[in-house]
Protein backbone atom coordinates (compact mmCIF):
# COMPACT_ATOMS: atom_id res chain seq x y z
CA UNK A 1 0.00 0.00 0.00
CA UNK A 2 1.29 3.94 -0.55
CA UNK A 3 0.45 5.21 2.98
CA UNK A 4 1.51 8.73 3.12
CA UNK A 5 0.08 9.40 6.78
CA UNK A 6 -0.75 7.70 9.41
CA UNK A 7 -2.58 8.66 13.14
CA UNK A 8 -1.84 6.43 15.61
CA UNK A 9 -5.05 7.16 17.85
CA UNK A 10 -8.03 8.66 16.87
CA UNK A 11 -11.77 9.17 18.70
CA UNK A 12 -13.72 10.97 15.92
CA UNK A 13 -12.97 8.92 12.94
CA UNK A 14 -14.70 6.05 13.77
CA UNK A 15 -17.52 7.36 16.11
CA UNK A 16 -18.03 4.47 18.65
CA UNK A 17 -14.61 3.12 18.51
CA UNK A 18 -11.07 4.33 19.26
CA UNK A 19 -9.99 3.88 16.07
CA UNK A 20 -5.85 4.20 13.88
CA UNK A 21 -6.28 6.72 10.27
CA UNK A 22 -4.38 5.25 7.24
CA UNK A 23 -4.02 7.95 5.23
CA UNK A 24 -3.73 6.40 0.94
CA UNK A 25 -2.14 8.49 -1.15
CA UNK A 26 -3.92 9.31 -4.26
CA UNK A 27 -6.73 10.19 -6.21
CA UNK A 28 -8.87 9.66 -9.44
CA UNK A 29 -10.67 13.24 -8.39
CA UNK A 30 -9.17 16.80 -8.66
CA UNK A 31 -11.59 18.59 -6.06
CA UNK A 32 -10.62 21.86 -6.02
CA UNK A 33 -11.68 22.66 -2.44
CA UNK A 34 -9.80 19.34 -1.22
CA UNK A 35 -7.68 20.15 1.89
CA UNK A 36 -5.37 17.29 1.33
CA UNK A 37 -3.37 18.01 -1.82
CA UNK A 38 -0.66 16.36 -0.51
CA UNK A 39 -2.41 12.97 -0.88
CA UNK A 40 -4.01 13.53 -3.83
CA UNK A 41 -1.07 14.44 -5.37
CA UNK A 42 1.74 12.16 -5.31
CA UNK A 43 4.43 14.88 -6.38
CA UNK A 44 3.64 17.09 -3.36
CA UNK A 45 4.28 14.40 -1.01
CA UNK A 46 7.25 13.16 0.38
CA UNK A 47 8.38 9.93 1.58
CA UNK A 48 5.91 7.68 2.27
CA UNK A 49 5.32 5.11 5.24
CA UNK A 50 5.89 1.90 5.27
CA UNK A 51 3.09 -0.26 5.18
CA UNK A 52 5.26 -2.87 7.63
CA UNK A 53 5.89 -0.03 10.44
CA UNK A 54 1.70 0.36 10.23
CA UNK A 55 1.37 -3.18 10.74
CA UNK A 56 3.75 -3.11 13.34
CA UNK A 57 1.57 -0.46 15.37
CA UNK A 58 -1.26 -2.25 14.76
CA UNK A 59 0.12 -5.69 15.83
CA UNK A 60 1.62 -4.03 19.05
CA UNK A 61 -1.23 -1.84 20.23
CA UNK A 62 -4.78 -3.89 18.62
CA UNK A 63 -5.59 -4.51 22.43
CA UNK A 64 -5.92 -0.68 22.78
CA UNK A 65 -7.84 -0.28 19.66
CA UNK A 66 -11.22 -1.15 18.32
CA UNK A 67 -10.45 -0.53 14.43
CA UNK A 68 -8.70 1.31 11.73
CA UNK A 69 -10.12 3.94 9.54
CA UNK A 70 -8.48 4.01 5.77
CA UNK A 71 -8.70 7.21 3.73
CA UNK A 72 -7.60 8.85 1.10
CA UNK A 73 -6.41 10.65 -1.37
CA UNK A 74 -8.80 7.54 -2.58
CA UNK A 75 -8.30 4.14 -1.02
CA UNK A 76 -10.10 1.59 -3.62
CA UNK A 77 -7.83 2.92 -6.95
CA UNK A 78 -5.06 0.56 -4.90
CA UNK A 79 -5.04 -3.13 -6.06
CA UNK A 80 -3.69 -4.20 -2.97
CA UNK A 81 -6.26 -2.70 -0.62
CA UNK A 82 -8.02 -6.21 -0.08
CA UNK A 83 -4.88 -7.42 0.96
CA UNK A 84 -4.17 -4.81 3.29
CA UNK A 85 -7.39 -4.57 4.93
CA UNK A 86 -6.98 -8.52 5.13
CA UNK A 87 -3.97 -8.26 7.65
CA UNK A 88 -5.87 -5.66 9.52
CA UNK A 89 -8.70 -8.28 10.23
CA UNK A 90 -6.43 -10.75 10.99
CA UNK A 91 -5.72 -8.93 13.97
CA UNK A 92 -9.45 -8.62 15.03
CA UNK A 93 -9.70 -5.01 14.10
CA UNK A 94 -12.82 -3.49 12.87
CA UNK A 95 -12.00 -1.77 9.38
CA UNK A 96 -13.93 1.61 8.40
CA UNK A 97 -13.15 2.44 4.46
CA UNK A 98 -13.59 6.50 3.22
CA UNK A 99 -14.28 5.96 -0.48
CA UNK A 100 -15.82 8.59 -3.57
CA UNK A 101 -17.38 5.47 -4.91
CA UNK A 102 -15.87 5.31 -8.36
CA UNK A 103 -14.65 1.57 -7.88
CA UNK A 104 -18.10 -0.21 -7.26
CA UNK A 105 -16.48 -3.58 -8.30
CA UNK A 106 -13.71 -3.55 -5.46
CA UNK A 107 -16.59 -2.41 -2.83
CA UNK A 108 -18.77 -5.23 -3.58
CA UNK A 109 -15.71 -7.65 -3.19
CA UNK A 110 -14.81 -6.04 0.20
CA UNK A 111 -18.53 -6.08 1.44
CA UNK A 112 -18.86 -10.09 0.49
CA UNK A 113 -15.80 -11.00 2.09
CA UNK A 114 -17.01 -9.15 5.18
CA UNK A 115 -13.20 -6.88 5.37
CA UNK A 116 -15.50 -3.74 5.73
CA UNK A 117 -17.56 -2.76 9.03
CA UNK A 118 -18.24 0.58 7.69
CA UNK A 119 -18.73 2.71 4.73
CA UNK A 120 -18.09 6.63 4.64
CA UNK A 121 -19.13 7.64 0.84
CA UNK A 122 -18.54 10.97 -0.46
CA UNK A 123 -21.49 12.70 -2.45
CA UNK A 124 -19.95 15.40 -3.78
CA UNK A 125 -23.22 17.07 -5.49
CA UNK A 126 -26.72 16.04 -6.54
CA UNK A 127 -26.34 13.19 -8.72
CA UNK A 128 -26.50 15.02 -12.01
CA UNK A 129 -23.33 14.54 -14.37
CA UNK A 130 -22.28 18.54 -14.80
CA UNK A 131 -22.57 18.71 -11.33
CA UNK A 132 -20.14 15.62 -10.39
CA UNK A 133 -18.38 16.70 -13.52
CA UNK A 134 -17.62 20.66 -12.11
CA UNK A 135 -17.19 19.90 -8.85
CA UNK A 136 -14.57 17.04 -9.58
CA UNK A 137 -12.49 18.95 -11.40
CA UNK A 138 -13.76 18.09 -14.91
CA UNK A 139 -11.75 14.55 -14.65
CA UNK A 140 -14.68 12.21 -14.58
CA UNK A 141 -16.68 10.43 -17.53
CA UNK A 142 -19.95 9.15 -18.02
CA UNK A 143 -19.08 5.90 -17.18
CA UNK A 144 -17.31 6.57 -13.91
CA UNK A 145 -20.29 9.07 -13.13
CA UNK A 146 -22.50 5.47 -13.57
CA UNK A 147 -20.30 3.64 -11.44
CA UNK A 148 -20.45 6.44 -8.63
CA UNK A 149 -24.51 5.64 -8.74
CA UNK A 150 -23.57 2.07 -8.80
CA UNK A 151 -21.64 2.45 -5.33
CA UNK A 152 -24.63 4.07 -3.47
CA UNK A 153 -27.08 1.54 -4.66
CA UNK A 154 -24.61 -1.31 -3.36
CA UNK A 155 -23.60 0.57 -0.39
CA UNK A 156 -27.30 1.23 0.31
CA UNK A 157 -28.33 -2.59 -0.24
CA UNK A 158 -25.34 -3.78 2.09
CA UNK A 159 -25.71 -4.92 5.37
CA UNK A 160 -23.26 -3.38 7.00
CA UNK A 161 -22.94 0.31 8.96
CA UNK A 162 -22.62 3.19 6.35
CA UNK A 163 -23.73 6.99 5.91
CA UNK A 164 -23.18 9.54 2.82
CA UNK A 165 -21.77 12.84 3.33
CA UNK A 166 -21.37 16.24 1.07
CA UNK A 167 -18.75 19.36 1.99
CA UNK A 168 -20.91 21.86 1.25
CA UNK A 169 -19.45 24.82 -0.03
CA UNK A 170 -21.38 28.68 -0.43
CA UNK A 171 -21.92 29.43 -4.20
CA UNK A 172 -21.54 26.10 -5.37
CA UNK A 173 -24.15 24.23 -3.25
CA UNK A 174 -27.92 25.50 -2.98
CA UNK A 175 -30.17 25.28 -0.19
CA UNK A 176 -32.81 23.21 -2.49
CA UNK A 177 -29.90 20.60 -3.89
CA UNK A 178 -28.92 19.81 0.18
CA UNK A 179 -32.61 19.25 0.35
CA UNK A 180 -32.66 16.80 -2.45
CA UNK A 181 -29.62 15.35 -0.74
CA UNK A 182 -30.86 14.61 2.60
CA UNK A 183 -34.51 13.45 0.99
CA UNK A 184 -32.82 10.64 -0.76
CA UNK A 185 -30.73 9.09 1.75
CA UNK A 186 -31.28 10.03 4.99
CA UNK A 187 -31.07 9.13 7.89
CA UNK A 188 -28.10 8.18 6.75
CA UNK A 189 -26.78 11.37 5.18
CA UNK A 190 -24.84 14.09 6.61
CA UNK A 191 -23.39 17.59 5.81
CA UNK A 192 -20.38 18.64 6.96
CA UNK A 193 -18.63 22.67 6.34
CA UNK A 194 -16.42 23.48 3.35
CA UNK A 195 -13.22 24.50 5.95
CA UNK A 196 -11.02 27.12 4.04
CA UNK A 197 -6.80 27.15 4.41
CA UNK A 198 -4.96 25.01 1.81
CA UNK A 199 -6.86 23.49 -1.03
CA UNK A 200 -6.16 22.19 -4.35
CA UNK A 201 -6.83 24.87 -6.05
CA UNK A 202 -6.35 28.30 -3.93
CA UNK A 203 -7.63 30.43 -6.74
CA UNK A 204 -11.38 29.56 -6.98
CA UNK A 205 -11.70 30.90 -3.53
CA UNK A 206 -14.32 28.71 -1.66
CA UNK A 207 -15.84 30.08 0.72
CA UNK A 208 -17.94 28.22 3.60
CA UNK A 209 -21.17 29.19 4.61
CA UNK A 210 -21.74 31.67 7.52
CA UNK A 211 -22.49 29.43 10.68
CA UNK A 212 -26.08 30.58 11.16
CA UNK A 213 -26.72 29.38 7.21
CA UNK A 214 -24.88 26.32 8.02
CA UNK A 215 -26.78 25.65 11.23
CA UNK A 216 -29.94 25.86 9.06
CA UNK A 217 -29.09 23.44 6.40
CA UNK A 218 -28.62 21.12 9.23
CA UNK A 219 -31.68 21.20 10.13
CA UNK A 220 -33.27 20.41 6.50
CA UNK A 221 -33.15 16.92 7.23
CA UNK A 222 -36.07 17.49 9.62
Amino acid sequence: MKIAGFKKQSLIDFPGYISSVVFTLGCNFRCGYCHNPGLVLPSKKGLLIEENKVMEYLEKYNKLLDAVCITGGEPTIHKNLPGFISKIKGLGLKVKLDSNGTNPDMLNSLIENKLVDCIAMDIKHVLVYENYCMITGGCISKKAFSKILASIELIKQANISHEFRTTVIKGVHTKEQIRVLYRQYKPYYKIQNFNGGITLNPASNFEPFPEKEFNKLLYLKG
